[in-house]
């Protein structure tokens, strides 16, 4: 996750803290991001296998460098989760 800046406007800490819980039996070596700026958060989530990216109130979902879909910010964790599960 990154840190924290003023253009965040997500629960970041919350939301990686989910992410974690959840990856925590993963044995898949999968890199992970999830960011909570919607200014650098696309860019940086797009290098990994998989990545989450929180604006307001909203998000995106990125897998394999591609932008997947644009989400409510309740909606990102479950997607990012369907594709590790998948791969």
């Amino acid at each position: 996750a990154c840190p924290t800046s003023g253009r965040t406007r997500i629960d970041l800490i919350g939301l990686a803290a989910r992410v974690e819980e959840a990856l925590r039996g993963c044995e898949k070596p999968i890199p992970v991001a999830v960011k909570g700026c919607i200014v650098h958060g696309p860019g940086a989530a797009r290098e990994t296998d998989v990545g989450i990216a929180g604006g307001e109130d909203c998000g995106v979902h990125f897998a394999e460098g591609e932008l997947k879909e644009h989400l409510p910010y309740g909606a990102l964790l479950p997607a990012l989760l369907r594709y590790v599960e998948a791969m």
